[in-house]
């Protein structure tokens, strides 16, 4: 992963625990994965870039113990280093609760759009109180998920250990949805990432409500 895609990545995470005030191991991984599939399917674009590997009980951030390790180390997140740097079964961070807390300088790394913000909040609001068991289905519902699925069956993957995001997941089965509005305003974000102009406040309606964002929320 590029550098920019690490810090894309990293301030993802610390907006998801910026906004729970503090979010368990398994939470973290799944709603990490879930805004990115979600933001494909709405933008027809990649944002983080992550790819995330295929664990028994769903994707995961590749190399998670390290990326949180390093947030860890910069003060970003508190958490229990310890306990998550054990050696565990590929199944155990399901049943092994790790807690990640915000701190005084989570927010300092933050530094999304009001688009980017209002999307991660309705990602919280809609997944990230489910039980564990209940988002594990949720999920599994996702297209990519389903798709690493069918390519196990059919014998042309393996049960665990390969990216979720990569092969299974065509962004040109999405780019050709995604309203002529979305795609002005990401076009905008990317372009002017720091400032928020007229031309921007004119497709705001659209997103910061997210009312006619996908999903609505289906899977």
């Amino acid at each position: 992963m590029k550098n920019q895609d690490n810090i894309k990545l990293d301030g993802i995470i610390a907006a998801i625990v910026d906004q729970m005030g503090e979010v368990d191991l398994y939470h973290l991984n799944k709603l990490t994965y879930l805004f990115e599939f979600l933001f494909i399917k709405n933008f027809g674009k990649r944002y983080t870039g992550e790819l995330f590997i295929k664990l028994p009980h769903g994707p995961v951030i590749t190399n998670y113990k390290k990326v949180f390790e390093r947030l860890f180390q910069a003060g970003i997140l508190e958490t229990d280093l310890e306990k998550l740097k054990e050696q565990r079964k590929l199944s155990d961070d399901y049943h092994v609760k790790i807690e990640l807390k915000k701190t005084e300088k989570t927010t300092s790394i933050i530094r999304l759009d009001k688009m980017i913000m209002d999307f991660i909040k309705k990602i919280i609001i809609k997944y990230g109180y489910l039980s564990v068991s209940d988002l594990e289905k949720e999920v599994y519902k996702t297209k990519p998920v389903k798709e690493y699925q069918s390519k196990v069956e059919n014998g042309f993957k393996q049960q665990t250990g390969s990216y979720v995001l990569r092969d299974c997941i065509k962004l040109s089965e999405y780019k050709n949805t995604i309203t002529l509005g979305r795609k002005l305003a990401l076009e905008h974000l990317n372009k002017y990432p720091d400032i928020i102009t007229k031309q921007y406040q004119t497709y705001e309606e659209e997103f910061s409500s997210l009312k006619k964002l996908r999903p609505a929320w289906e899977n």
